[in-house]
């Protein structure tokens, strides 16, 4: 059995996230700018984290991060807490206002999606709802290996 190509698999990974991005995403009005959305989303997955768990993630300097924390406290889509365990920390967390944010541009996405199922087939859209449910999958699993 020939050996794998670790290094095509990663690019063909990454081509199909900018694919993604590029059929979904590109173009859509977000309400919020773009690195206060970006904070919102690694909230609803991370929550609570600190200001600087979430700029490492998405490489945002302490400053920005500052004021970008700042920005959505102010509009009432994250509270910020000192963590228990060590009271020089802060810790945030999504608001419901901030979820009703995320869940706005989920349906966006989702809807385009939709409509963009019409151009396939039956048999087509099967393929790609187990290619999706595999996908998922595995990258869970690396995901869970990382932690380990």
């Amino acid at each position: 059995m020939p050996e794998i190509n670790k290094r095509e698999m990663s690019t063909d990974f990454i081509e199909m996230l900018v694919l993604i991005h590029r059929k979904f995403y590109r173009g859509m009005q977000a309400s919020i700018p773009l690195n206060q959305f970006a904070v919102l989303m690694v909230l609803r997955v991370e929550e609570p984290a600190s200001p600087q768990f979430i700029g490492n993630i998405l490489h945002i300097s302490k400053q920005q991060m500052t004021s970008i924390t700042e920005k959505l406290c102010d509009a009432g889509f994250i509270t910020r807490k000192t963590d228990p365990s060590d009271r020089r920390r802060l810790l945030l967390s999504l608001t419901d206002e901030g979820n009703r944010v995320l869940d706005d541009q989920n349906d966006i996405v989702r809807k385009k999606f939709v409509d963009s199922l019409r151009e396939l087939t039956e048999e087509e859209q099967r393929e790609l709802a187990s290619s999706i449910e595999t996908i998922t999958h595995y990258i869970n699993k690396m995901q869970s290996s990382r932690e380990a």
